[in-house]
This record gives structure tokens, C-alpha cells and sequence, in this order.
């Protein structure tokens, strides 16, 4: 269940994330322009950075696995401001989008939902993941993965630029959809003095707070229903996921001892050439009583009429190398022959 704390910072967020709304949907689109200095681009092309009054595509872009330095003396091409903001804008093509469920959810649970269905349903890492949360988002409950390499050189660029990110767009074809507070706190930690002054926001909007108490009640029966369900929900989840993560993990160390063991026997002789070898140089007056190979190495064991006689065809073989007895040649009583035993090292096919 969550905590007392979780759902009360949920019901704020829900709270101004609708005084929010009714704040857009009251002022004209051309005064909600962006207020950073600095828009940053990332599309399939590259990276773009520009004044947030400049045209669109006025500089030459740098490649996405460009460097922190690149992009930093890209930064740097315009003039020079105290603490400057950035706006970044990413592309369709460098984001995955899922649904995580048919309503919206409490943010926090919603976030925690994300994690485990990306660890139950992909092969994702969350570690290497950043998950977006759109503002002002419908009925349903969609999230975005954005991969943390994406965005790591711009954001140290932004940090060494003594700058930061206001907000975070992720582009879509009818509109550009804002990263929630949560998602941007967790992509770019906020500093102390933007605390303070979501503290001095936060206090006084909590004076309205007595005109919305209905609303308040209202809200958590329904965020103490939906979370009752999603704790039984998270709970199996955490289940699935831990047993899909551990079969993963035994599945990929099968499949990588199979592909040791087929470039293993890429590289090494089989035991039928090796037989048919064997069987083309010894002479008819050599039987063998033992064969064994372990690896690239190889000892037979039997009778010859002439054990001495066997090194040379062996050491001419280009299957063989390297013959030698590995035990001193004797003669058994009852037994014609010498009988030897000889070890020699395979070669490739």
C-alpha cells in the first residue's frame, strides 16, 4: 500500500497539474512560447542548438554520439548568460512509447509501474532508461523510454554551460508533449533554489486548499480503491518479473555454453576423422585396445608387430602432431606384438 506521504504528494501533483491545465486552456497559445534561452534538438540527424528567437535550422548538426565537449562549444556559439535555461526537444524516433494502463494513475505508483513492466515484458534496463511521464496527458496511462546515452552529453554539456533544463519536450506529429515535474526531477535533479521557490509555489496554493476538500475526498476513496488494486497488481509483478529476469539469465548462459561448444567443434577434429585416420595409417599388424581425446590431445593404446614404426606415419599425418610414447614399450606374455601407448596432439580440420 502507499504510504500516507506518497498519496498526499500524488493528490498536490493531480492538484496543480490541473490548475495547471485550466491555467493553458485560458491563456492564448502565443504567450505560452517557451521562456528558456536555448532550444537543444536530438533527431535521427543529429543534435541542433539554437536561441529560443533564432530559426530553426540554423546550425550545422552533431552526430547523437557526440561528445559533452562538442556539445558544450555548441553551446557556447551564442552570447553569454549568467545561469542560461535550455529547452530539449527529442524526436519520435529516439523515444519508445507504452501503455501502461486504460486510466491514469497516481504518478509515483504510475513510475513504479513503468519500472516493473519494462523489467516483466523487455529486455530493458531501467538503470540504462530515463521514463517520461507526459503533462497533461489523457485518460489513459502512457509512459516513454528515452535511453540514458541519448541524453547524457547534452546534459553535461548543459551542467558545464553553468545552465539549466527547464523543460523537456518529446515530439509528436499533432503536438509536443511536456515532461511531468517528476520525470524532469529525475532526468535533472532540481536545484535548491528551484526547491525554494516550488516550496513558496506549493504554500501558496495549499490556501485553496479549504475550497477543494470535497474534491480531496473524493480523490483519495478513488487513489485508496485504484491503489488497493495496483498493490495486488505490483505485488504479482515483482513476482513475474524476478522469475522472467532469473529464466533470461539462465536461457542467455545456455545459449552462450552452446556457442562455445559449436566454436569449439569448429575448431577441432572429430572423433570419426580422427577414427578413419587412424584406421588409414596404422598397418595391419596393429591393433588398438584404447582410444581416447580430450580436447586436442589424443592417446591410443594396442599392439603392433613394430611399435617403433608407428611415430613416423603419425608425425607425417597432417591431422596429427607431435607423436611420442607416453609409456615404455613392453612385451606381454600371451600377447603377439609390443604393445605401446602413444599420445600425439589433434589438429583443425
Amino acid at each position: 500500500m502507499a504510504t500516507l506521504n506518497a498519496q498526499v504528494l500524488d493528490f498536490l501533483d493531480w492538484w496543480l497539474d490541473e490548475l495547471r491545465g485550466v491555467w493553458t486552456r485560458l491563456v492564448p497559445k502565443q504567450r505560452q512560447a517557451t521562456t528558456s534561452d536555448w532550444i537543444v534538438s536530438m533527431a535521427d540527424d543529429g543534435i541542433r542548438a539554437r536561441e529560443a528567437n533564432a530559426p530553426e535550422f540554423q546550425s550545422i548538426p552533431l552526430a547523437l554520439t557526440a561528445s559533452s565537449d562538442e556539445v558544450l562549444a555548441l553551446l557556447q556559439g551564442g552570447p553569454r548568460r549568467k545561469r542560461p535555461t535550455f529547452d530539449i526537444r527529442i524526436e519520435p524516433s529516439l523515444f519508445l512509447t507504452r501503455q501502461l494502463a486504460a486510466r491514469r494513475l497516481p504518478l509515483r505508483q504510475a513510475r513504479d509501474m513503468a519500472e516493473l513492466d519494462l523489467l516483466a515484458t523487455t529486455p530493458i534496463d531501467p538503470a540504462q532508461v530515463h521514463v517520461v511521464f507526459a503533462r497533461h496527458a489523457g485518460q489513459d496511462c502512457l509512459y516513454h523510454v528515452v535511453k540514458a546515452k541519448t541524453l547524457a552529453a547534452a546534459l553535461d554539456a548543459v551542467r558545464r554551460a553553468g545552465g539549466s533544463v527547464r523543460c523537456l519536450s518529446l515530439s509528436q506529429p499533432d503536438a509536443a508533449l511536456r515532461a511531468d515535474p517528476l520525470s524532469l526531477a529525475a532526468i535533472w535533479p532540481p536545484t535548491a533554489r528551484d526547491r525554494r521557490r516550488r516550496t513558496v509555489w506549493v504554500a501558496a496554493c495549499s490556501v485553496l486548499a479549504g475550497a477543494a476538500l470535497l474534491t480531496f475526498a473524493h480523490a483519495h476513496w478513488r487513489s485508496w480503491q485504484a491503489g488497493a488494486e495496483l498493490d495486488a497488481q505490483i505485488a504479482d509483478a515483482q513476482v513475474l518479473a524476478k522469475a522472467a529476469r532469473t529464466s533470461l539469465q539462465k536461457r542467455q548462459a545456455g545459449i552462450e555454453q552452446v556457442e562455445k561448444i559449436r566454436q569449439e567443434k569448429k575448431t577441432t577434429a572429430s572423433l570419426v576423422r580422427v577414427w578413419a585416420e587412424l584406421t588409414h595409417l596404422l598397418p595391419d599388424t596393429t591393433w588398438l585396445t584404447d582410444l581416447s581425446a580430450k580436447g586436442d590431445d589424443l592417446t591410443i593404446t594396442g599392439f603392433s608387430a613394430s611399435a617403433a614404426e608407428l611415430i613416423q606415419p603419425l608425425d607425417a599425418s597432417p591431422l596429427f602432431s607431435a607423436p611420442e610414447f607416453a609409456a615404455p614399450v613392453v612385451k606381454v606374455p600371451g600377447q603377439e606384438g609390443e604393445q605401446f601407448t602413444i599420445s600425439a596432439k589433434i589438429g583443425a580440420l
